[in-house]
This record gives C-alpha cells, structure tokens and sequence, in this order.
C-alpha cells in the first residue's frame, strides 16, 4: 500500500488571532501527551516533562478544542478567538481523522 504525505497545515487557512486563545497551566500538567496526540495540527509538544504549545499556534489552529477536551488534568484553557478571527477549513472536515488517531492509541 502506498502511502501519501499529508500537510496538513495547508489544508486551513487561519485569520491569526491577536490574542493568545488556548494556555496551559504547568502545575496541573503531568506531560500525560494527549494533548500532543489528539491534535491534528501537531501544535503541541512535551518539552521538560511538560506540554507546551508551538508558537505560531494561532497560525495554524482549527479551534477543535480537542487538546482542552481531552486533558484530564484540567491543563489547558480553551475560548475560542474573537469574532473574525480563526480557522477557515479549505479543503474539508479534517477532525475525525485526528480523532480516530488518538482512540487507535487507547485500544494499543
């Protein structure tokens, strides 16, 4: 089977937000990596035992809210950017497949 190479950062184009709109909590944070699983973008990484957010986020951030949804240390805030900003999808509903990702790694 062949396999294709996804950017999927060209697949959005994003309106940045003047304000940061997603933040992490380091005191609650416990470098579980769901947070680096669940997210689409690959917006998100474990640096010192501890998730942090790429700093072009606002960039290339589809707003899903999964990071905030799936942490279970209650890390990470999520709001959505103000109105005008934010993700445009150009090319379809990329979620589930970044969903199915991360429940694939539960089932492991």
């Amino acid at each position: 089977m062949e396999k294709y190479s996804i950017k999927k950062r060209d697949l959005v184009t994003v309106i940045e937000s003047p304000v940061d709109f997603i933040s992490v909590d380091h005191d609650k944070c416990v470098g579980c990596k769901d947070c680096v699983i669940i997210c689409g973008m690959d917006l998100w990484k474990i640096r010192g035992s501890k998730a942090v957010l790429e700093p072009d986020y606002k960039k290339f951030c589809t707003e899903c809210a999964s990071c905030y949804t799936v942490c279970g240390y209650d890390a990470i805030e999520f709001t959505f950017p103000p109105a005008g900003y934010g993700d445009r999808l150009r090319k379809g509903l990329i979620l589930p497949l970044f969903i199915v990702k991360y429940y694939v790694r539960l089932l492991k």
